[in-house]
């Protein structure tokens, strides 16, 4: 049998294309609850204290609160941004991703005082860059992701770029945390967690949630996962993730 040379190119496009999706079984991962953040417009992105259940939550406004565990404010930061997609801590700050001008916040958890600012340059479009920060303890580095195309970024401790990698699992990344040793990616237009290698980023677990565009992810004190949805304003608590497998 002949095989025409249009026939063989659609052919490796297809194996080319199941070859940048992981092998790994979804799992199905259900929330528990949820909660309106009345006074958060679009909360963007979470992470935990690492002393006690108090979390940061950011919004697409600009704005950096710290809430208790279940998403009531306590106070907010003076210094106010443009367009804040991510968060993360670190030691005796916090460290804030703001999309549109391209740059990174380091506010002092004391008094959530802005004390620093990082330019992160990115050629795409303004809605399309740095959506996560988190920090990956393996490797001693900053990673931030862009949006569309998903592109992990990795950068020193002043935000100088070392390295960077395309994410060819998923269309687009909104949030990223570090748990346990692990990196863990949250895929908005699909609603999906990857738990992924620290070290090559590669997929090693996924699991499907049932909330409508998160936007950010972060594990409290109890192992639980917690997700926030921006445009529905809403703070989502699961349990822990379905697995056996992480330490």
């Amino acid at each position: 049998m002949t095989v025409s040379k249009s026939t063989c190119i659609i052919i490796c496009t297809i194996l080319c294309s199941f070859t940048n999706k992981s092998s790994h079984h979804v799992k199905s991962f259900k929330y528990d609850s949820y909660k309106l953040l009345k006074k958060i417009p679009e909360p963007s992105d979470i992470a935990y204290e690492p002393e006690n259940n108090n979390c940061y939550i950011v919004s697409d406004d600009g704005i950096l609160f710290e809430c208790d565990s279940v998403g009531k404010i306590i106070r907010k930061a003076p210094f106010q941004g443009l367009d804040f997609e991510g968060v993360e801590v670190k030691d005796s700050f916090i460290y804030v991703s703001d999309e549109t001008p391209r740059k990174i916040y380091k506010y002092r958890r004391s008094d959530l005082s802005m004390v620093k600012d990082y330019e992160v340059t990115y050629a795409g479009a303004l809605n399309k860059a740095f959506e996560s920060i988190a920090y990956n303890y393996t490797k001693k580095c900053f990673v931030l992701i862009s949006q569309e195309p998903a592109t992990i970024f990795e950068y020193d401790e002043n935000f100088k770029l070392l390295d960077k990698y395309r994410f060819k699992y998923a269309r687009e990344i909104s949030s990223a945390r570090w748990y346990k040793g692990e990196l863990f990616l949250l895929n908005s237009y699909d609603q999906m967690i990857y738990r992924c290698d620290p070290n090559t980023y590669e997929v090693k677990d996924e699991y499907s949630i049932n909330v409508s565009n998160p936007e950010g992810i972060a594990f409290d004190h109890n192992n639980n996962v917690t997700i926030t949805s921006d445009n529905l304003q809403r703070i989502y608590f699961f349990k822990t993730l379905p697995t056996d497998t992480i330490q």
